[in-house]
């Protein structure tokens, strides 16, 4: 009998570099033995120190690569990168109804790390609305998490994270793990919640570099963790530990960040 891999479907950006967006889930997914298929949203031109511009895909041409892929392919579970508008974001939601038994994995890519604002104020109020009831896990950082909260990052915030993460499961996302990234700390503490609230941290030593891409590793980690059938605490420990393996190994392509080496996430 033929081994089957386990499948999982992809919605992103393409990213010129390979350090993050498509490119990095799938060298993500096929390290952890899945079979990553590669739906794209937008292309982008950018190179390791900032974006430059961002294409969105027409949604007919979304829904003619989704339509082609599922109606041939067995998908275990789905994967969400970069969404640049509101007609791609029904596109995927769309899909996301269709199989209402899959895990859904979402990594919030609202911004860049040199700058470039990917989601207007009017995208992030539609992904609360429609995507997030949908979402199994979400890996915000603190500033995707104020973002998604429609919080002005230039005023003070006065709900903490862990009320924060609890405002965005109150609109249906079943788990949420805020990364401690871009936390003024000596290590990177990462937590996890769910309904019933606070579920665990993990702390990490800081590496001293950028990295291109350390997000969507994460997230892609989980999402492969998960399908191979770990439980969700395992899947997002793993996760995490892939991915700062990833990092801690990275290397120098150009000027800027650092690209995870994800040939060395499994140790």
């Amino acid at each position: 009998m033929m081994r089957r891999k386990r499948v999982v479907l992809v919605f992103s950006g393409s990213d010129p570099t390979s350090g993050a967006g498509l490119q990095a889930d799938i060298l993500t997914l096929a390290q952890l033995d899945c079979h990553p298929l590669s739906v794209v949203t937008s292309v982008t031109s950018q190179d390791t120190t900032r974006v430059y511009g961002v294409k969105p895909l027409d949604p007919a041409i979304i829904r003619e690569q989704t339509r082609a892929v599922l109606g041939d392919v067995e998908v275990d579970a789905f994967k969400i990168g970069m969404i640049p508008n509101e007609k791609v974001l029904d596109e995927v939601v769309s899909t996301l109804l269709d199989f209402p038994e899959k895990e859904v994995i979402f990594d919030p890519v609202l911004a860049a790390g040199g700058g470039y604002e990917f989601a207007s104020s009017n995208l992030v109020n539609q992904i609360r609305d429609k995507l997030l009831p949908l979402v199994t896990i979400l890996t915000p950082n603190i500033k995707e998490l104020i973002a998604l909260n429609c919080i002005d990052e230039s005023g003070p915030v006065l709900l903490g994270n862990d009320q924060l993460a609890a405002e965005l499961i109150s609109l249906g996302v079943k788990s949420v793990l805020v990364t401690g990234t871009h936390a003024d700390s000596n290590d990177v503490e990462n937590r996890l919640y769910d309904f019933s609230g606070f579920l665990g941290s993990w702390t990490w030593p800081r590496l001293d570099n950028e990295y291109h891409g350390s997000g969507c590793t994460l997230a892609s980690a989980i999402a492969g963790y998960l399908v191979s059938g770990e439980d969700l605490k395992d899947a997002v420990f793993k996760g995490q530990q892939f991915t700062w393996n990833s990092l801690k190994d990275g290397y120098v392509i150009g000027s800027g960040q650092l690209i995870p080496d994800r040939g060395g996430g499994i140790k």
